[in-house]
């Protein structure tokens, strides 16, 4: 039974169509393979041995015919030809809300004993990581990994730790290099084209950064969730099948539920075995509060317990927020130099704050910090005080203290009016700046005056000249800049005119790329994306090789036969993977043959009894053990 939400996406609104339109055996036979192989690939070896009672061969492969046509079964094909075929991960949460309701026991707030909270989110995590990958960037070593000191500036950007992946136990590239969040930070800037990898280092996309910061959080969720849930869960189909379960719509957000219930509802389901499965669920309630979306907890008892944080249902299946109603959230300036930031400003406002500010707290409620040098750092990167002043007044409730407005002014009045440049010359905004620091008493010595605001400076002095510069109030930039070439080490992502529909696009365009990437650094257990997609689907009429040349009264007539022509409409059955309708004892039956013996000549199969629903398998008939017989097969025209 499956429950709408008010609005879906375009995508999931023809696969409904589809579902609604789908033949009883097709989805009979489509919520088979979901159970046998949930979102993972699988051969055609694989795929004959999904069985449904009372059905022939052929008439599992024409329904597979029809789910390949519907675009629910998809397929790529491998270098020597071999097919692999899947169930598209944009509708398989779709396909879990239509096919079953999981049991979804409430437990009391008061029964509960919470032992993972839900973390400030994946969404914001990723947010300080590239903030931090900007401002100090992610050299790559000669091995090819980013420089240590640099993983652990990811590291102190974010709250999602190592306890909460490490039971995933999650496969990815240079393992004995990165901690287990590194890892996933990377993964997801590089599958979601945020971050592409050069032979320098790891650098930001500036044009899919902008498109990102663009969207809401909601919007990054309804990216980030599906992403997560392919890439970073175990492969097997019994976890993935509990993964999109806990996303349906019985689970209400903010509301503990009893999980052990659940997985005993799974193993009547025949869906997983839970002494087998049950620790890998509870790692990925641990990893799903890691990642902002829910808490874990314990009954009294010790069952198993969790708590979304969100509406996965709505996130997955729903078309988007009215953004209107989203709303444009403000900060805070304080007049401490704190900047509180709460949860319902845009990212691409926290973003150019980032840019100018210090983390302090990254909490659902933020807050970053003005200081001189996180001034000096904005103005390097090609924002200046002006810049920042303007950003405060724009984006705030409440206005900008005046301490604050005036330290920023000073500040800006300091910052770059002197600059190192390659070959330690140094140089000046105006010619009085070079009058003062030639008459420096401390700094004779250190350089020479070749200019009006041009010195050479002793390079083992910089540094000591970089602080004298300093404390005059003649504060150089930190960079030292490289001939012909300014350099904006943090992307200033400029906000543009809002367009709805663009940003559903880019969301949907995120969703996709997230789904599909082969550049991340995670393996996750579906590789098709490393293979051609094949679109050759077999007519119908190609699973009856020579049917014109059989006689029609095979088909068409219920009769008794000479015992070799019997012999024959039986061979015939077995070679099409079809059914005969016999009669034995006064009864009408259907029969699949499966193998033929010789010497003496029988014929192995299934035998039904339409009447009793009924089947025995096994079934040995020799040409005596019938009397009329018609050999049946299934419309495929």
């Amino acid at each position: 039974m499956s429950t709408e939400m008010n609005e879906d996406r375009p995508q999931e609104s023809a696969i409904r169509s589809i579902l609604r339109t789908l033949a009883p055996e097709d989805a009979e036979l489509l919520k088979r393979l979901i159970v046998r192989f949930a979102g993972q690939p699988f051969s055609d070896d694989a795929r004959i041995t999904v069985k449904s009672s009372g059905r022939s061969g052929a008439e599992l492969e024409l329904s597979f015919i029809r789910l390949r046509r519907a675009g629910l079964i998809q397929a790529v094909k491998k270098a020597w030809g071999e097919k692999l075929y899947y169930i598209p991960l944009e509708s398989l949460g779709l396909l879990y809300r239509q096919f079953f309701t999981p049991k979804a026991e409430a437990v009391p707030d008061s029964n509960v004993r919470r032992i993972s909270e839900a973390k400030p989110g994946l969404a914001l995590d990723l947010l300080h990581a590239l903030a931090a990958a900007a401002e100090h960037g992610l050299p790559l070593t000669a091995k090819g990994t980013v420089h240590k000191k640099n993983i652990q500036k990811l590291l102190e950007a974010v709250h999602l730790k190592g306890s909460d992946l490490e039971a995933l136990q999650l496969q990815y590239a240079h393992a004995e290099t990165y901690p287990m969040v590194v890892a996933v930070l990377l993964d997801m800037m590089l599958c979601l084209g945020l971050a592409v990898k050069e032979s320098q280092g790891i650098l930001l996309e500036e044009e899919q950064l902008g498109e990102w910061l663009g969207l809401s959080e909601q919007e990054m969720n309804r990216v980030l969730l599906p992403a997560v849930l392919d890439r970073y869960g175990m492969s097997s189909p019994a976890l993935q099948h509990f993964r999109y379960l806990l996303c349906h719509p019985s689970f209400q957000p903010g509301v503990w539920y009893d999980m052990t219930n659940m997985l005993d509802w799974m193993e009547r389901e025949v869906l997983l075995t839970r002494s087998v499965s049950e620790a890998g669920a509870r790692a990925w309630m641990t990893a799903m509060a890691g990642f902002g979306w829910g808490d874990t907890g314990e009954d009294g008892s010790g069952r198993c317990c969790f708590r979304w944080a969100m509406d996965p249902a709505f996130v997955l299946a729903s078309g988007g927020e009215d953004r209107e109603m989203a709303g444009e959230g403000r900060f805070y300036v304080q007049p401490d130099f704190d900047v509180i930031v709460p949860p319902d400003v845009p990212y691409r406002i926290r973003w150019k704050l980032l840019a100018c500010s210090e983390r302090v707290q990254s909490e659902r409620m933020s807050i970053y910090r003005l200081t001189r040098s996180s001034t000096a750092r904005a103005v390097e990167n090609g924002m200046s005080a002006a810049e920042m002043t303007q950003l405060l007044d724009n984006f705030s409730s409440g206005g900008v203290p005046e301490n604050v407005r005036l330290a920023l002014e000073q500040w800006g009045r300091e910052i770059g009016r002197t600059r190192f440049e390659e070959a330690m010359l140094l140089s000046c905004s105006v010619e009085e700046d070079g009058d003062r620091i030639e008459g420096h008493p401390k700094l004779k010595g250190h350089l020479q005056r070749i200019g009006p605001k041009h010195f050479l400076v002793n390079p083992d002095a910089v540094p000591e000249v970089r602080k004298i510069l300093d404390s005059s109030g003649l504060s150089p930039l930190k960079a030292i800049a490289e001939p012909g070439r300014t350099v904006s080490a943090y992307p200033l992502i400029h906000d543009s005119t809002p367009d709805l529909a663009g940003q559903r696009i880019d969301e949907e365009k995120f969703r996709q790329t997230g789904l599909s990437a082969a550049g991340g650094l995670v393996y996750s257990g579906r590789n098709i994306q490393y293979f051609e997609p094949d679109s050759d689907i077999p007519k119908p009429e190609s699973l009856f090789p020579g049917y014109g040349q059989v006689p029609k009264m095979w088909t068409q007539d219920f009769r008794n036969y000479h015992g070799t022509t019997a012999q024959h409409i039986m061979e015939q059955a077995l070679e099409w993977q079809t059914k005969v309708l016999i009669s034995r004892g006064g009864s009408r039956l259907e029969f699949i043959p499966r193998a033929i013996r010789s010497h003496p000549w029988a014929v192995e199969g299934t035998l039904f009894d339409p009447e009793r629903d009924g089947y025995e398998d096994g079934t040995l008939l020799s040409p005596g053990d019938w009397e009329q017989i018609r050999l049946i097969v299934p419309s495929f025209t």
